[in-house]
């Protein structure tokens, strides 16, 4: 069974104009993840209290030149939403870091 956070990267990475996921948390922690766990996910979730949902989701993309970052930004915070249960509140961030030109 694939986690949350997985299930999020392949999610993501599968919008329109998302060229790659970027991971959320400083390089040093997330080089020693992989060193001790294998492949981190590089969408970041906070859990919510007691096995409730997430609190907090945090997601860096890059786009592709062509793609709207507003437009994009807020498809993919809703198909983030979408995956989750009815009725989470939790918050969600997307913040495009970079925009390259795959031409």
């Amino acid at each position: 069974m694939t986690s949350l956070p997985h299930e999020l990267d392949e999610l993501v990475l599968a919008m329109p104009g998302v060229v790659t996921v970027y991971s959320s948390g400083p390089r040093v922690a997330v080089g020693a993840l992989e060193l001790t766990n294998g492949s981190p996910s590089r969408v970041e979730v906070t859990a919510g209290d007691q096995g409730s949902d997430p609190e907090r989701i945090v997601v860096n993309v890059g786009l592709d030149a062509s793609a709207q970052a507003p437009v994009t930004a807020t498809a993919i915070a809703s198909a983030i939403r979408a995956a989750l249960p009815a009725g989470a509140t939790t918050e969600i961030v997307v913040r495009v870091s970079s925009v390259t030109d795959q031409t």
